[in-house]
């Protein structure tokens, strides 16, 4: 390392040159070091501990050494002449995107500017410095303020050799370094380290980082935090394995540059890849194409894994997915971001294929789960405490619903539990006395068995007033809606007598009350609203504002207008972009306005 020496002596020398040449350049760059210390205040350990890592140092200490000075030490390779002028240079590093390092805009080490007065540096048997009033000598300036930090490096010497490299930091009296409340997050996508050591007043922190092909662990003083670990293209995820790692994930997840970022990407995992991120550092620029690619593929390894029971992560994943914050809200949120990106690639993958099992509008038992599902299913999706939050993930990863009909028909009811026979008893008799549902044999057992002192219902009775007396003709939508008493009912009949072909699941709590074709045989899902008169307003809630914007095309409101002669069915696209809604706080639905210039009249 001794030859280290006259390569920085010379260095030395030619920044002076450069100064003499063009002597404004450097109060340029010390103007853009203060913008440097503006928007890398609290990212000065994350920088270092990137450095530290792309050296290959297994192990890192950070020192608090009192009078405001720490210590940064690591134990990864030497610093040779072209790190050093790569210190020096604005906006140079030795390393490349996407190769075995992580950082590689040569602003890691320069943050320190942020923080420092004096930096010492030792690597080897080499030590130098940098330090504005040394350099402002060197280059005859009278003020320090106009020379940069980092720039030339100056009091060269040979020293007791050490391994790696040293940082001895001098701070700023207002300055926070923040190396002792390093974000633990901040070991989980690193290469190299295996242990970092903080020492500072307010006692001693030891990380200890294991890997393997199955997951990551940090080992905290706080406890155990363990986390599976998904792969796909450009992106790593991790998947917190239990409550010390949930606790340091949250329930909106993480997104990270391989060092933490402020992004949160909507489900509780940690996201990590080769983002395009903002010149703080805080925040990935989700419109940069990196960024999109990177959060399509951790969607394609949170799907991969959410659709394949027996996965080491499956059962967790959903139990993660359906605990968590109602994804719904992403989907309607306004703008872009991380969250939303990801969550509208995970719909597209999980609708793309999807997985071996179904949701259930009847809650099944675990045994049940296994006897319908033999290919396997996450117990989660069908447990009570998470009913309303299956409903959501329904409603956005677009799961199919169990047809409970198909399921007698193949297993028997012999071969569901007592409980399951229950409910099924008492859901085939809703569906029979709300929708008319003629049942079939097995179904009708069930419903008996369930309530043996109540006859199978009969369809319901026409609701008639008595200025009704005389029907209107039977196929008109007065006449429908006098048959029935349920909105969702009569629209189906009316659009059936038209060469639609619809079925009603408002039972299902599916976000939607008519399913089937149109008269064109495509695809067609409708919620039906009632109202006064084209001007008065309706709303959607959440679950049904997710499905229209997830669905456009195969997604239609049905508007009943008016009573009596004069009533009218509207349909209405919703997903129209210039169609006026407001988000409304009273439960956060979506309130239609102007919407009847955008709706078309059923004759």
């Amino acid at each position: 390392m001794s030859e280290l020496v006259p390569r920085l002596t010379a260095l030395q020398d030619a920044l002076v040159r450069e100064h003499h040449q063009a002597p404004g350049l450097f109060g340029e760059i010390a103007r853009m070091e203060g913008l440097l210390a503006e928007t890398y205040r609290n990212r000065v350990p994350y920088e270092l501990l990137q450095n530290s890592d792309d050296a290959g140092s297994g192990t890192v200490r950070i020192e608090a050494l009192g009078g405001g000075r720490f210590r940064w030490t690591n134990d990864g390779r030497l610093l040779d002449a072209a790190d050093v002028e790569a210190l020096c240079r604005s906006a140079s590093s030795t390393k490349t995107r996407g190769g075995d390092s992580i950082g590689y805009r040569g602003i890691g080490f320069k943050s320190l500017a942020a923080v420092a007065t004096r930096i010492d540096v030792r690597s080897g048997d080499v030590g130098f410095s940098f330090d504005r009033a040394a350099s402002a000598a060197l280059l005859g300036e009278t003020s320090p303020n106009a020379t940069p930090l980092i720039r030339i490096p100056s009091e060269i010497h040979r020293g007791d050799p050490v391994h790696g490299a040293v940082f001895t930091v001098t701070c700023r009296p207002e300055a926070e370094a923040g190396f002792d409340a390093l974000d633990p997050i901040s070991a989980l996508f690193l290469r190299n380290v295996q242990r970092i050591e903080i020492s500072s007043d307010a006692g001693k922190r030891d990380i200890h980082i294991e890997r393997d092909a199955s997951g990551i662990v940090l080992r905290l003083e706080e406890g155990e935090a363990r986390f599976g670990v998904l792969v796909h293209g450009r992106a790593t995820v991790a998947v917190p394995l239990n409550a010390r790692a949930m606790t340091l994930t949250g329930v909106r997840g993480r997104l990270a540059c391989f060092l933490p970022l402020d992004d949160e990407v909507g489900l509780p995992v940690v996201v990590s890849g080769d983002l395009l991120t903002d010149p703080s550092r805080t925040h990935a620029v989700v419109a940069d194409e990196s960024t999109r690619q990177v959060l399509v593929d951790a969607a394609r390894a949170i799907a991969d894994s959410l659709r394949t029971p027996g996965d080491p992560v499956f059962d967790r994943l959903w139990q993660l997915v359906l605990e968590g914050e109602d994804i719904r809200n992403l989907l309607v949120s306004p703008g872009t971001s991380a969250s939303k990106l990801l969550v509208t690639a995970l719909r597209q993958q999980m609708t793309a294929r999807r997985p071996p099992f179904a949701y259930s509008g009847v809650l099944l038992e675990p045994d049940d789960v296994a006897t319908v599902f033999p290919a396997g299913a996450p117990a989660a999706l069908y447990a009570h405490r998470n009913q309303p939050a299956a409903r959501a993930v329904k409603a956005v990863l677009g799961l199919e619903t169990l047809d409970l009909s198909a399921v007698l028909s193949a297993q028997g009811s012999d071969a569901l539990s007592e409980p399951l026979q229950s409910r099924l008893g008492g859901h085939f008799q809703e569906l029979a006395r709300t929708h008319g549902r003629k049942l079939t044999p097995v179904e009708r057992e069930l419903v008996e068995a369930a309530a043996p002192a109540v006859p199978p219902p009969a369809p319901p009775a026409p609701v008639v007033s008595a200025a009704k007396a005389a029907p209107a003709p039977d196929g008109s939508l007065p006449a429908v809606l006098a048959r029935w008493r349920t909105a969702e009912i009569a629209t189906m009949e009316f659009l059936n007598g038209r060469g639609w072909s619809l079925q009603d699941v408002s039972g299902q709590n599916v976000g939607y009350d008519l399913d089937g074709i149109d008269a064109q045989g495509r695809p067609v899902r409708i919620e039906v609203k009632k109202v006064d008169r084209p001007d008065a307003r309706f709303a959607m809630t959440n679950n049904e504002m997710s499905l229209m914007l997830t669905t456009q095309g195969g997604y239609l409101l049905a508007v009943i207008v008016g009573d009596g002669r004069h009533v009218a069915l509207m349909l209405l696209d919703p997903s129209q972009e210039d169609l006026p809604r407001e988000r409304v706080c009273r439960r956060w639905d979506w309130e239609f306005t102007d919407w009847a210039r955008f709706a078309r009249t059923v004759e």
